[in-house]
């Protein structure tokens, strides 16, 4: 198979990743065939390299791993960011303003070097607890506790706002964001597993994932882009790809956007629905080479 001129994203929880969170060994083995023939392939997740790392360890990467909703990218081969959006500190104050209103302690993503420092205050509730604790056992992750939260001027500055509850209570938060008019971009978005649970990300304006997408893919100069999604925060990169797909499993409304629907996360549906494309592709080359040899 020759180099593609198509760029397939996916999504990571509830797409490209199985319902136990992880990559099944046939999605795995799928995609380091396709990518070693030359397929183009990367993901688009609200994670951060911290868990993307571990998560795709097993695939031979060829493309930078779009992290954080957009706010930044990972180059796993040189081992670092690529890139990195950073909200202002007037930003982050006027929202910690938000968020204890509301009663509620969000984390705070710092970069430090290729390292996220976390900062969060000292009392976790259950649900923090479970949530964080996996994602910190890593060197690119570590968690900083504090009695309040305030502006870490030590560090390089804050690239993302989390927090996690119920979704009415982040909707309100989210609201007052927007009556506030505060210069940033937000998604507030259901748990996949918990549809009355929900997060919520902030980040600097104009960061999406669709954003992130379309500057990769006017750096390697594809012609073609096919986006696999499942929740919310992925219809807007389905609405400026040329093709989007919807697991089974989505949310309706995801459906509602998507140009096709395929099989479930559990069906290692993204790295089929590739190979079926990129041979369905291959055959119209065929065709058409074909019909213009024997051209009368």
């Amino acid at each position: 198979m020759k180099s593609s001129k198509t760029l397939y994203v996916s999504d990571m929880d509830g797409t490209l990743l199985n319902s136990r969170s992880v990559l099944s060994e046939t999605t795995t083995a799928k995609l380091n065939k396709l990518i070693s023939e030359g397929a183009l392939f990367t993901v688009a997740t609200a994670r951060t390299p911290a868990t993307v790392v571990e998560l795709m360890k097993n695939v031979d990467s060829n493309l930078p791993y779009i992290v954080m909703a957009g706010c930044a990218t990972w180059d796993n081969r040189k081992k670092g960011y690529e890139s990195a959006r950073i909200i202002s500190n007037s930003s982050i104050e006027r929202l910690i303003g938000i968020f204890e209103k509301n009663g509620n302690n969000p984390f705070i993503y710092y970069k430090n070097g290729n390292q996220i420092v976390v900062n969060h205050v000292k009392e976790l509730t259950a649900e923090e607890k479970e949530f964080i604790e996996p994602r910190i056992k890593t060197p690119l992750k570590i968690l900083k506790t504090c009695n309040n939260l305030t502006v870490d001027t030590t560090l390089e500055g804050a690239m993302l706002i989390f927090s996690m509850g119920k979704f009415e209570a982040l909707r309100n938060i989210a609201d007052e964001i927007d009556k506030d008019g505060i210069d940033c971009t937000y998604n507030c978005y259901h748990d996949i597993f918990k549809k009355d649970e929900g997060f919520i990300d902030i980040y600097v304006n104009g960061t999406t994932k669709a954003a992130a997408i379309k500057e990769l893919a006017r750096k390697i100069g594809t012609e073609r882009i096919v986006v696999f999604g499942d929740n919310l925060n992925d219809i807007p990169m389905m609405k400026v790809a040329d093709w989007s797909v919807a697991v089974s499993n989505a949310f309706d409304e995801v459906k509602e956007h998507a140009n096709e629907i395929t099989e479930s996360n559990d069906e290692d549906a993204v790295v089929r629905w590739i190979e079926r494309d990129i041979e369905n592709n291959s055959m119209q080359r065929k065709n058409k080479q074909h019909s213009i040899a024997y051209m009368p």
